[in-house]
């Protein structure tokens, strides 16, 4: 091994403990859904990471850039792909936005109470949080910001009910989001951890075997 490539590593090894990554905004690479409503195949998964429907940081009341679950299916878990392993801080939810306020049977569609779990091999999951989301307005709408804490690669969000107050007005309604996102910062590789391991090894016996030679010429 080279002393270029020993020094290379060191240099990345200090970096890396040094300098944790700053936590940006994560887009998942993938999204599936246990129930879909196939209209025109409109309600598609994939909205809730492409950003249709996205105007700067607001979400449009467009309902072709959302996705819902299938008609009179009011609880449903969402199976998120980041695309790496990464260490979570938040989550930004846009919720089902379309409707307007005088006719609330679309916008009752968005959800209401989740649970979310997290996982590193898709396998094994564990709940990390419980809370609500709020309600739709039919406008340009913010997201709803969580905080969380664990790595993970895939993430479970659990709908377990919408905004529907009164289930014999308009029938069991489904339930619906708009767009989801995660913040974070990505794990270093096991390649990485391991090319830090040699070099910081490496070093190690370097200075051992100068130790070794500046003892054997002074002696």
């Amino acid at each position: 091994m080279t002393k270029a490539l020993i020094f290379s590593a060191l240099a990345a090894a200090a970096v890396a403990l040094a300098s944790p990554a700053a936590a940006a905004t994560i887009t998942p690479v993938g999204a599936q859904a246990t129930s879909t409503f196939t209209h025109y195949n409109q309600y598609k998964a994939e909205n809730l990471i492409n950003g249709s429907g996205m105007v700067g940081d607001l979400h449009d009341a467009g309902y072709a850039n959302m996705w819902m679950t299938d008609l009179g299916v009011d609880a449903a878990t969402l199976t998120f792909d980041l695309g790496g392993l990464y260490k979570l801080e938040g989550l930004k939810v846009w919720n089902y936005n379309f409707g307007v306020q005088e006719y609330a049977s679309t916008l009752d569609r968005a959800a209401n109470a989740f649970t979310l779990a997290i996982s590193t091999d898709g396998v094994t999951y564990t709940d990390i949080l419980a809370d609500t989301f709020a309600r739709g307005t039919g406008q340009l709408l913010a997201s709803e910001t969580f905080g969380l804490s664990g790595a993970a690669r895939f993430v479970r969000l659990n709908l377990t009910g919408n905004h529907q107050s009164d289930p014999a007005t308009y029938g069991y309604s489904p339930v619906g989001l708009s767009e989801v996102r995660f913040e974070g910062s990505a794990v270093p590789e096991p390649a990485t951890w391991a090319m830090m391991i040699i070099g910081f090894g490496a070093a190690g016996s370097m200075i051992r075997t100068a130790r070794r030679q500046n003892a054997f010429s002074a002696a």
